[in-house]
């Protein structure tokens, strides 16, 4: 995926969505739907008529919103488009399953974020602001990268750095196509008093907006990826995927397996300290650079073709084929 401005970005989003309509609407109706059922269930509020509610059960909604309903649809619609990204079709069990899984690392980045940057919005308000900056893509490093929580922070401060306009006119187009509708229709339908009528167009709306949102930033986090300098000292290796992708340039993890006038430029696991990984390709003639923390599955990948418990956490009999994705 080449880097593409926000106008392109948010048209490919549609296009995107007319192509797999039916996929991307039910990642978001499987979760927003039974949420809205629930609430619905125990409050006799629909989402127009939250307004209604106490102050303090209005915030536990908004609480549940952000630390899980966000993560989750968030986790499903990026995981949907890597798959595109790599070339796959995209299909509903595995991304379902997919973003199960790292919806606990998902929620607590997004937990963190929030209110990192509530504190630095009533602190000062341009911390809250910078922050909010840097941690946009947050979720998405978290469901894609699988490396914990503070990692998922630190790489979305890495993306975003040095793209403050295109993140904050990004996000201007996707705040104002998915609010202005439901602010609209509000008018319309708002009410202290919840009709069927009022809760169905409610539901449909919410399911449209967060998804089309949610698949959008998915995009974005994959675009500001398609930004890094491929030779940066500040590039973190992505991750490894087993059979790669369309835009996967294979080679092994282990520098010993080159000479250094045929050894490919990136990332490689440093043989004596695997919890590190080593940039080869830097000047000319090329040589080495940067030293980055190595991500879980490259660790995992590296300790199993070597047969190497300590390196891994496990063991593994047969090498597998890992290829450099960047």
């Amino acid at each position: 995926m080449a880097p593409r401005s926000a106008h392109e970005l948010v048209e490919a989003a549609f296009g995107l969505y007319r192509r797999y309509p039916l996929l991307y609407f039910i990642l978001a109706a499987g979760v927003i739907v039974p949420y809205e059922v629930i609430v619905l269930a125990t409050t006799g509020a629909g989402p127009f008529a939250y307004g209604s509610l106490a102050f303090g059960l209005s915030s536990l909604l908004s609480l549940i919103e952000f630390a899980l309903i966000s993560p989750l649809v968030s986790a499903l619609h990026v995981h949907a488009v890597e798959a595109i990204a790599e070339g796959r079709e995209p299909r509903l069990a595995p991304i379902a399953r997919q973003g199960l899984r790292v919806l606990p690392v998902v929620a607590a980045a997004t937990i963190i974020s929030v209110l990192g940057i509530a504190l630095g919005l009533f602190l000062l308000i341009v911390p809250g602001v910078i922050l909010w900056l840097r941690w946009y893509v947050v979720a998405q490093a978290a469901a894609i990268e699988h490396e914990g929580w503070l990692p998922a922070l630190r790489r979305s401060r890495q993306l975003t750095k040095g793209h403050y306009r295109h993140v904050i006119v990004f996000a201007i187009y996707v705040g104002l196509i998915t609010t202005l509708p439901t602010v609209l229709v509000g008018l319309a339908f708002g009410h202290r008093t919840t009709t069927v009528a009022s809760f169905l167009v409610a539901v449909l709306l919410n399911v449209l907006t967060w998804s089309f949102g949610a698949l959008a930033a998915g995009l974005f986090y994959f675009d500001l990826r398609a930004r890094l300098p491929a030779a940066s000292a500040r590039a973190a290796p992505e991750l490894a995927h087993p059979r790669g992708g369309s835009s996967a340039v294979s080679h092994s993890w282990d520098p010993d397996a080159y000479e250094d006038q045929d050894r490919p430029k990136g990332w490689y696991v440093d043989p004596d300290a695997p919890t590190k990984m080593r940039f080869w390709g830097l000047g000319d003639p090329p040589g080495w650079g940067a030293t980055t923390r190595t991500p879980r599955k490259i660790r995992r990948a590296w300790g199993e073709a070597r047969g190497d418990e300590d390196a891994s956490g496990e063991t593994g009999d047969e090498p597998r084929d890992w290829g450099y994705f960047g």
